[in-house]
């Protein structure tokens, strides 16, 4: 728990390749990168969020766009808003924003419509990040 009203939910994978060699980490191989975005898209399918992303090093909390240690009552889902993450560089590849919430009017990146209302944003990309 973060705030009275939201959770968040990490999944971490180890093995990035700027790992150092003592990890002895494999790292994520570049045809594995729309594995990442797929797994995003099916815990959308199946759980009702109102923003996920798929991020190096960094969680969704990034995405409230404030910096102070939780739980806190700024974290709560209400306080999330796209005119942070879409304004802001962020350490984010994809972004699903859930518009039962907000509609977005104008998405500055490559993005595309989902089921249940949803919006996946490609923000960035893991070449960027991993080289």
């Amino acid at each position: 728990m973060v705030s009275s009203n939201s959770i968040l939910v990490n999944f971490w994978f180890y093995g990035s390749i700027v790992d150092t060699l003592e990890s002895d980490q494999i790292g994520i191989k570049k045809e594995e990168f729309t594995d990442f975005t797929n797994f995003l898209k099916e815990l959308y399918s199946v759980y009702d969020f109102k923003i996920g992303g798929i991020a190096i090093e960094e969680d969704v909390l990034e995405l409230f766009g404030v910096d102070v240690p939780f739980p806190n009552e700024c974290y709560c889902y209400e306080n999330v808003s796209p005119d942070h993450f879409l304004q802001e560089s962020s350490h984010f590849i994809d972004i699903i924003w859930s518009e039962k919430y907000e509609k977005l009017n104008i998405i500055p990146y490559n993005h595309e419509k989902l089921d249940k209302k949803g919006v996946l944003i490609k923000t960035g990309s893991f070449n960027d990040i991993l080289l």
